[in-house]
């Protein structure tokens, strides 16, 4: 396990700081997801390429 202080308030500012990076990271990953669902749906509605 790893060696923290146990001072609380430094805890607790450690724990907000990495939250709103987790909270980031969240929202970074599900607009990839968005992206990458709106480029199927494109390449699914594409019209055929003529010949």
């Amino acid at each position: 396990m790893y060696d923290l202080l146990p001072d609380l308030p430094r805890l607790r500012t450690l724990r907000t700081w990495y939250g709103m990076w987790v909270d980031r990271i969240d929202e970074a990953i599900a607009a990839a997801e968005q992206r990458e669902k709106e480029r199927q749906q494109g390449e699914e509605r594409r019209p055929p390429t003529p010949d």
